[in-house]
């Protein structure tokens, strides 16, 4: 700072006239602008004043003779708009009538189908003839009705004059099975570890061979059962004494024995549990499988 206390000088002049441009500039622009716009103002309304005539719309016309004053024509242009008429054409479709045919099949259901799937998968599939000398059983199960009807025709051959009760099953679900088991099982078939058969069965026996010898075709695999109380080695033997008994007396009624193949199971196929008294009585068996 100098000795008289101004401040010294550090700007030349060429800053001082450019800072004084820019404070006008920034400071004050809004009051320039007005007033660019004040004189603008000033210079149109006073060219429309100077330069515009008397406001009716008269031109004066100078001539020789004097002052003329020439009405201001004004041309009317009519125009005349022909009306236009717009048709509406309304097109009628009509109604399409869609005829939708329903094909309804009717699933046949067999008099002989399952009550219920348990009652269908505790059947055995295949032509199962319980044999007894009152009642003959048909408990198989088949595809088709046609089976099971062809199966009851054989019974009621096989055993004239003893009741068929027809308990067969149909359902789609039953496979195939090859040859007609003739099953003679009964809680006094066979005593306890015994191979003889009760005579009240002999009968039944007998008719089966009939048909045997009726029908020379026919061959006959002879099955021995037994439960499971007693050693498997000793239900294994005494399933084949039992299947060689029925064979026997096949024999003693003509058919003959090249046409008969006998085979003990022991305790290995029980048609019932072995857990009460009545199926293991019914596991004591002997079956007939005829493969006409």
């Amino acid at each position: 700072m100098a000795s008289d206390g101004k401040s010294p000088d550090y700007y030349p002049l060429r800053w001082k006239v450019a800072d004084g441009v820019e404070d006008l500039f920034v400071l004050h622009r809004g009051k320039a602008a007005a007033g660019v716009l004040l004189l603008l103002a000033g210079l149109i309304f006073g060219f429309i004043v100077f330069t515009g005539g008397d406001g009716d719309g008269d031109q004066e016309v100078a001539t020789d003779s004097g002052s003329t004053t020439v009405a201001p024509t004004t041309t009317e242009a009519t125009t005349t708009v022909a009306p236009t008429t717009t048709e509406a054409t309304t097109t009628t479709t009509a109604p399409t009538t869609t005829t939708t045919t329903t094909t309804t099949t009717t699933v046949v259901v067999s008099e002989r189908a399952p009550a219920s799937p348990a009652e269908r998968d505790a059947t055995s599939p295949g032509a199962i003839i319980e044999m007894g000398p009152s009642t003959i059983r048909l408990v198989g199960g088949f595809a088709t009705d046609r089976e099971a009807d062809e199966t009851l025709t054989l019974a009621n051959a096989v055993f004239p004059g003893i009741d068929v009760v027809d308990e067969q099953l149909v359902d789609e679900s039953y496979e195939a099975v090859e040859g007609i088991t003739f099953r003679l099982s009964a809680a006094d078939l066979f005593g306890y570890n015994s191979d003889n058969i009760n005579g009240t069965y002999l009968p039944v026996i007998d008719q089966l061979a009939a048909a045997m010898v009726a029908a020379e075709s026919w061959k006959v695999q002879v099955t021995g059962h037994t439960d499971d109380t007693g050693p498997s080695d000793g239900n294994q033997r005494l399933s084949e004494g039992r299947a060689q008994s029925a064979a026997n007396r096949l024999i003693n009624q003509g058919v003959s024995s090249d046409r008969i193949t006998v085979l003990g199971l022991g305790e290995d196929q029980p048609i019932e549990t072995n857990t009460t008294e009545a199926g293991r009585l019914a596991n004591r068996r002997v079956e007939f499988v005829v493969t006409p």
